[in-house]
């Protein structure tokens, strides 16, 4: 949970997804922690959260479409 939570708030790159959702992504590894999330009145609310390989969806970092922390 503190990995996710990590992810969220300090994320090393965020892309934009469908639906006016981000795509929150924190390296652990060889994997990332992938966490789509959208805001519903303004509040972030989680989606869903998986672990794949780094090689698949990351882009090097930098990229913030969003940031919760801002």
């Amino acid at each position: 949970m503190e990995k996710v939570l990590d992810a969220l708030l300090h994320p090393e790159e965020v892309l934009t997804g469908h639906f006016d959702r981000f795509i929150a992504h924190k390296r652990d590894k060889e994997h990332i922690i992938r966490a789509i999330y959208e805001y519903d009145s303004g509040l972030p609310v989680l989606v869903t959260v998986y672990y794949p390989t780094a090689a698949r969806y990351f882009k090097g970092g930098g990229i913030y479409a969003d940031k919760i922390l801002s």
